[in-house]
């Protein structure tokens, strides 16, 4: 298993690039959290816990309005590092977003704390820190266009060929609900686009599960866009 030291290193090879005191300063302050399935882990905007890197698990960033709606804008996977959980540290920017673990999460952090005491003196850490949040936005933006010119059904089968393809299969694990939570729609529309899809034997639908029959057919509908 590696030691403390070897996580920060390994997951943030930035600290490279800092000083004696700096590194030193992020390892004595760097922290391991773990998180359950479903666990919460930034609520909105109401946290600023620092750069979050996944060790292993996944998160899955949202948005969410009053009425409860959810809407995906990326996940987090294995080295990726979350810097919204640190947008406190950009002045004049507020990011309103939700962080859940989609499955046992281990993370490591760096707390802004220490990262208030780097940026200011280290400007290749913040040009990191910097090219992070371009990086999310990027991630953000896409999910938007997404939203805004790709129809539902296009959505649909875009999200179960992602889903089948990170497990190295024809299937994937997926409720209904699910499918609505991740695209911010309604179930019963979920549910109409797939049982189409299924009379078209592009997918099967079983108790939980989907199963690809037609990747190629598939794949053709998720990169359909709307007129």
């Amino acid at each position: 298993m590696k030691t403390h030291e070897n996580l920060v290193s390994t997951y943030f090879p930035i600290t490279a690039n800092c000083s004696g005191e700096h590194n030193q300063l992020i390892r004595n302050t760097a922290l391991i959290k773990r998180f359950r399935k479903d666990e919460t882990i930034l609520h909105g905007g109401k946290a600023c816990s620092g750069l979050v890197a996944i060790v292993n698990g996944q998160l899955r960033a949202y948005i969410q309005s009053p009425a409860g709606k959810q809407v995906t804008l990326y996940r987090l996977y294995n080295y990726d590092v979350c810097v919204m959980s640190a947008s406190c540290l950009i002045k004049n920017m507020q990011f309103d977003i939700h962080l859940t673990a989609q499955s046992d999460t281990t993370v490591l952090i760096i707390p802004t704390a220490t990262i208030e005491l780097i940026n200011p003196v280290n400007p290749m850490f913040r040009q990191y820190t910097l090219d992070l949040l371009a990086q999310r936005f990027s991630d953000v933006m896409w999910t938007m266009e997404q939203i805004a010119f790709s129809p539902m059904p296009a959505r649909i089968a875009r999200f179960i060929a992602d889903v089948a393809n990170q497990n190295d299969e024809h299937s994937a694990l997926l409720t209904h609900d699910a499918i609505a939570k991740e695209l911010g729609s309604a179930r019963e529309v979920i549910t109409r686009i797939l049982k189409y899809l299924q009379s078209e034997e592009i997918i099967k639908l079983s108790r939980g599960k989907i199963t690809i029959t037609d990747l190629r057919r598939l794949e053709e509908l998720a990169n359909q866009l709307s007129d």
